[in-house]
């Protein structure tokens, strides 16, 4: 009896991003179509090797992470597109320094690549690099994603190989991410010479990075005589025909995509699938990639919509993965990445990301176990789909959501008093209601032909410049989503200290505090960093009794003395900072807490003065 194929790998994605034994993040940008904080906070914790394998992590392991990758980090996303899931902590609102967002217009164009290039310092100046190329966005979805990843180094290893495209990539995401000593054109350069371990059995010819211009190479240019298997959860009428067209000579098509798809396609455009093996997989949960428009409603092809991917359920809610496979016996040939099957991420109009590879029988069986998963769809069910009425409602939604991002928003600041304005009111339907405030702030209102919204007075610790919108419309389900408006002044620099000081307990400050000394992860007895505030453990630790005294920072020296270390100096550049936050802005302290900090001041003080001057 014939066994079954097996599956691709599964693997955990944030932990992909842990540095190697005995590294640190150097820098990381990511590229994604979409982002929830919740996930950029995970990814965060991992970099600075503090997170788990979900996005967990106490609060002075995500103190630390901040600190320690504000000008290392950057998530590059299309604008419009930070999910706002039921959980929002207020601590969250540091996150916006991490964060750039391309402004394309939705209405024809989406930045949509998927993509993690870290790279790490070693010891002994070892540098190495890691690169993710897939599907899946910074999102808590438990749809069905594909990736690939390669490690890089200088040195050459039996199997490396350069890889044609990686440092035009690096290039461009430089650019977009910004990043503080991170020059594109010196990043460019030093990737020329980095050399890449694929998986065992993969050969990867080059990766591409198209950005809106592009002129993209279509997935294959022969595929005579070969079976092709097509992933996509989203199609376009324009793409299904070429695509027909393009593959007649193929020995056998297979085309894996969601019912929502299909239903939207035009009946000229179903019947160019006729020759094909038409299989479906659940719809990313709950919208995934791409939203149809309607020809009269404009002269373009689908739009992206893949801000709510926090689905739950199975092993797999839904198909996000997009793969194009041609397969002749033991070998097949992929291009896997973010691009749909549509017009609109293979015309140059989206920026997109594909990885261009070959593979044997361990990548035929992955593609096998995707398509024996899958459900047939008869002749009968494919003529019978009909465009519904949830389909034309997530359209509204998503046409008035292209409207607010593409809107001139900015906030004026004056001291702690915050107020949004704009030029023009957004233009809502009579059924639609429109709620906005700051991330760390209650939602209100946005009345009808309002252009000024007063937000009122602000704390240091809550200021942000993430405003948070709620649209909920009649027969559609709300939307909430997040943006980054333009502000002036800019937020004071003492923000995040005030915001992490709120943020952490007294035994937070310490835990923290004491992994500087050690270097060591503490003993966890913090609540997780995203867990709700309202329910937020009050047990008290004294600094007396459990937190840093005498000994520990007598161990420390010892330390840097015998290790050529320099905790000491990191831990005094931060507690004079921190611990003062936390009086400044503790108005959550009690009198003992306030005692006990106080207390930690002079007992530092008294000890960097005799071991640091020696």
């Amino acid at each position: 009896m014939k066994q079954a194929p097996k599956d691709f790998p599964g693997q955990a994605f944030l932990e992909l991003l842990r540095p190697p034994k005995l590294a640190q993040t150097r820098f990381a940008m990511f590229a994604a179509y979409s982002a929830d904080p919740i996930v950029l906070g995970g990814a965060l914790l991992n970099l600075h090797a503090r997170g788990r394998d979900n996005t967990g992590g106490n609060r002075s392991d995500f103190a630390g992470a901040v600190e320690a990758l504000r000008d290392k980090v950057r998530f590059i996303v299309q604008r419009g597109r930070i999910h706002r899931g039921h959980r929002l902590p207020k601590i969250t609102a540091v996150l916006d320094q991490f964060v750039n967002e391309i402004p394309y217009h939705e209405s024809t164009s989406s930045w949509h690549p998927k993509i993690a290039l870290m790279s790490f310092d070693g010891e002994k100046s070892q540098r190495t690099w890691r690169l993710w190329i897939g599907s899946r966005n910074l999102t808590a979805s438990r749809d069905l994603d594909l990736g690939l990843v390669i490690e890089g180094e200088s040195r050459r290893r039996k199997g490396s190989q350069t890889i044609e495209g990686i440092g035009e990539l690096a290039a461009t995401l430089a650019a977009e991410a910004r990043l503080p000593g991170v020059d594109p054109k010196e990043v460019r350069e030093e990737l020329q010479s980095v050399r890449w371990n694929a998986p065992e059995g993969i050969d990867v010819s080059c990766i591409e990075l198209w950005t809106q211009g592009s002129e993209p190479r279509q997935p294959f240019s022969d595929v005579k005589g070969r079976n092709l298997v097509v992933l996509s959860p989203f199609l376009c009428d324009t793409f299904v025909k070429s695509l027909a067209k393009t593959t007649v000579e193929c020995e056998e098509r297979t085309l894996v995509t969601s019912l929502q798809a299909l239903r939207k396609l035009r009946p000229d455009s179903r019947a160019h699938l006729a020759n094909f093996k038409l299989l479906s997989v659940a719809a990313p949960n709950p919208e995934g990639d791409e939203t149809s428009i309607s020809p009269a409603a404009v002269q373009n092809e689908p739009a992206l919509g893949e801000e709510d991917e926090g689905g739950t359920g199975g092993d797999h809610s839904g198909l996000h993965a997009k793969l194009f496979a041609a397969i002749a016996d033991e070998r097949v040939d992929i291009v896997a990445g973010s691009a749909n099957a549509t017009d609109r991420a293979w015309s140059g109009r989206n920026a997109e990301v594909v990885a261009r590879f070959s593979g044997g029988r361990s990548e035929i069986d992955g593609i096998m176990a995707i398509l024996g998963s899958a459900t047939p769809i008869s002749d009968t069910l494919l003529q019978g789909l009909v465009e519904t009425e949830a389909d034309i409602s997530e359209l509204k939604i998503e046409q008035i959501r292209w409207a607010i991002a593409d809107m001139p928003l900015s906030l004026c600041r004056d001291g702690k008093h915050f107020r949004l304005t704009c030029d023009h009111a957004p233009s809502l339907p009579a059924s639609a209601k429109l709620e906005v405030g700051l991330a760390t702030m209650s939602l209100q209102d946005w009345k009808r032909d309002a252009t000024e919204i007063e937000f009122g007075e602000v704390p240091l610790a809550l200021q942000t410049d993430l405003l948070q919108f709620r649209l909920t419309m009649e027969n559609a389900l709300p939307a909430s989503w997040l943006l980054r408006v333009p502000i002036a002044p800019a937020i004071d620099a003492e923000r995040d200290s005030a915001a992490i000081s709120r943020f952490l307990s007294v035994a937070g400050l310490q835990t923290w505090l004491r992994e500087m000394l050690e270097g060591e992860a503490g003993p966890g007895a913090e609540d997780d960093w995203d867990s709700d505030e309202n329910n937020r453990s009050m047990r008290r630790e004294s600094w007396k009794y459990d937190g840093i005294a005498i000994e520990d920072i007598l161990k420390a020296w010892a330390k840097d003395q015998s290790e050529k270390t320099n905790s000491l100096k990191r831990v005094d550049g931060m507690l004079n900072r921190y611990v003062a936050a936390v009086l400044a802005h503790g108005e959550h302290l009690s009198d003992d807490d306030r005692e006990d900090l106080i207390a930690l001041q002079q007992t530092w003080s008294v000890a960097r003065d005799v071991l640091m001057a020696k």
